[in-house]
């Protein structure tokens, strides 16, 4: 199949063919897609984002480097084993990069559920600054602590770069990559989508305050430090089911009214 067929939607819908659990992951991760697709986020065809297939975990789903973001539906995102291997042998398949920094964190921390990996201006603006994020807005503090970073080591293809990763990765959820952009490990899409979306905003209000010349007013870490303790209380059982729902179901209710077409 070519990439036309492909982005013209000419793709057999998989609903059917796949457990009702994995189409539905299929539907929301695609969703995933046309909602940064709308915010502006595509940096071309590169980028990824994955998902946990629930109920084959040791399987997750990313899409075919060849599409855009606004290309994505349900039927046409690749999947692949703990092999790295397509479990759909009809697909395209995705660049190295992608199974390979996504697999790696999926591989290695069981709750994590989705991944979001993006080069926005403004994320990589603050991966390419030696002070890293500073928490200087609401959007920020929601962080503080809990920000990882990982050292530029090149394109990302070769597979001794997974460990390195993974270490440096830890047990957070937000990573910087030098001199890259940005790495999100969530314990579901929702949750994912909305710890980008505020780092985002943080790396956005970070930006145009330091291009404004102006010294900033930094709180003390220990009030920052409150403000993150309090965001994640909200992120903590038994609440992992409702972590974005509201603002994510939002956004599919908008990129579903432009174009429905990512849940063929």
């Amino acid at each position: 199949m070519n990439v036309i067929s492909m982005a013209s939607g000419d793709v057999p819908s998989l609903r059917g063919s796949v457990s009702e659990i994995e189409w539905n992951t299929r539907v929301q991760l695609a969703g995933l897609y046309r909602i940064a697709a709308y915010l502006g986020l595509e940096d071309l065809t590169a980028n990824h984002f994955s998902a946990r297939v629930p109920d084959s975990p040791s399987r997750f789903l990313i899409k075919p480097t060849a599409l855009l973001f606004s290309e994505v539906t349900a039927s046409n995102l690749c999947c692949y084993d703990e092999n790295r291997e397509l479990v759909y042998e009809t697909q395209h398949t995705s660049s190295p990069a992608g199974p390979r920094i996504h697999g790696s964190v999926l591989d290695a921390r069981p709750s994590v559920m989705a991944t979001i990996h993006l080069h926005t201006n403004a994320g990589a603006a603050v991966a390419a600054m030696d002070c890293g994020l500073k928490f200087i807005s609401q959007a920020s503090m929601r962080f503080a602590g809990q920000v990882a970073y990982h050292r530029y080591e090149g394109l990302v293809n070769k597979d001794e770069e997974g460990p390195r990763l993974i270490a440096d990765l830890g047990e957070k959820h937000v990573m910087f990559l030098e001199n890259h952009g940005t790495l999100i490990a969530g314990r579901s899409i929702p949750e994912c989508f909305l710890l980008h979306y505020y780092l985002e905003r943080a790396c956005e209000i970070q930006v145009a305050a330091m291009s404004s010349g102006a010294k900033l007013k930094e709180p003390p870490m220990e009030e920052c430090l409150e403000m993150a303790k309090g965001w994640s209380e909200n992120r903590l059982p038994p609440n992992d089911d409702l972590v974005g729902d509201r603002d994510f179901h939002a956004m599919i209710r908008k990129v579903e009214a432009i174009d429905p077409g990512f849940r063929k």
